[in-house]
């Protein structure tokens, strides 16, 4: 199986007009694996049904952001961390940093040292 790739042309970003344009590779051809395909294919390679790998997986979706919202990081082990992460407007004083001064918040996923090493073994095909 390989990760099918196009190639598309980018100006330099902040250049008036593009600047000099370069070439590069940009992953397509995604196909999106939902819970049931998931769930289907895990339970084809372990001992677990299909209906308690769904179960799991929803426990897991509602457990995460449970965790993340307390501030916590959750590692899955050999697949990797989540962790959250902030932007905040700046201030001129730290007293002046606040909740109201945070305009964001994002997920993070670290993958762990297996996790990386598998995906090292990725080949890749031109789409046509």
């Amino acid at each position: 199986m390989a990760i099918k790739y196009k190639v598309t042309e980018r100006g330099t970003p902040g250049v008036s007009g593009g600047g000099s344009k370069k070439y590069y590779a940009s992953a397509t051809a995604r196909q999106k694996i939902d819970l049931k395909q998931l769930s289907e294919r895990l339970a084809a390679i372990s001992t677990v049904s299909e209906i308690d790998t769904i179960a799991v997986l929803q426990g897991l979706v509602h457990l995460l952001p449970e965790y993340l919202c307390k501030g916590n990081s959750v590692s899955l082990g050999d697949f990797g961390t989540f962790s959250v992460h902030i932007r905040s407007e700046g201030k001129d004083t730290p007293e002046a940093v606040n909740a109201y001064s945070i305009t964001d918040v994002k997920v993070s996923f670290r993958p762990s040292v297996e996790f990386k090493n598998r995906m090292k073994t990725v080949k890749f095909t031109k789409h046509k």
